[in-house]
This record gives structure tokens, C-alpha cells and sequence, in this order.
């Protein structure tokens, strides 16, 4: 999504730089430290940090898809993810 975002609106913004973003706020979530994000993980993190919840409804995705056409959402999800 990140990259989508980012590719639509011309920033020209390195890729190591996005990386850093991205790893810096998944160690931010992932407080156990194990390299994933559990639900409890996920609560805390969104229960800190609230702005995230804004960029995921259904509004706002909808936005994004009129605004940034190439953004295409999947919604496939495999028994694997589904796994606890």
C-alpha cells in the first residue's frame, strides 16, 4: 500500500528510506519481538497510534482508489493467515 501510495503521487523518496518507515513501524508494533504482529500487538499499537484506523475505512479506501487508480485491494485471505 505504501509503495502504491507513494509511486501514485511522484515522491521521489528512496527506497531505503521507505524501508527504514516501514521496519521502524513494524518494530514499533511488534513489542514481543517474535517478527509478527498478533492481535494484541495490533490493539496496543492502534489503541497508541489512531491515525492508522483513519487510513483504513472504507471511505478513505475508497478515496484512495478514485484518487490513485492503480491502488487495487486483494481480499484474499489463505487458511495459513487465518491460523492463530
Amino acid at each position: 500500500m505504501v509503495l502504491a501510495l507513494l509511486d501514485e503521487s511522484d515522491l521521489d523518496i528512496a527506497s531505503d528510506a521507505i524501508e527504514m518507515i516501514i521496519d521502524r513501524t513494524f518494530d514499533q508494533a511488534d513489542t514481543k519481538g517474535d517478527g509478527k504482529i498478533d492481535q494484541e500487538e495490533w490493539t496496543e499499537y492502534a489503541k497508541d497510534n489512531p491515525y492508522v484506523l483513519r487510513n483504513m475505512t472504507l471511505p478513505y479506501l475508497k478515496d484512495i482508489t478514485m484518487v490513485f487508480p492503480s491502488f487495487v485491494m486483494h481480499s484474499e485471505i489463505n487458511e495459513i493467515d487465518m491460523a492463530v
